[in-house]
């Protein structure tokens, strides 16, 4: 449904072109992932809802893929 969207994405974990928030990287602590985990999920995995951000009224995007251990997650 969303695969422009999730090719944008890995196109730009495949060549680097990506900012990480602090706010990403506390959910990452707080979920304990590595930046790793993340592009695995990026590039292994699904979008599997788009969300509207009520702040900004841009969209987001909840992609669910693997960690490089394997373990399904949500990002």
């Amino acid at each position: 449904m969303f695969q422009h969207i999730l090719k944008q994405m890995r196109d730009k974990v495949r060549s680097r072109q990506y900012v990480m928030t602090l706010h990403a990287e506390e959910e990452m602590s707080d979920d304990e992932l590595t930046i790793f985990d993340v592009e695995r999920g990026i590039l292994t995995g699904e979008i599997v809802e788009r969300q509207k951000a009520v702040e900004t009224g841009e969209w987001k995007y909840l992609v669910k893929g693997e960690t490089v251990a394997g373990k399904k997650s949500l990002w």
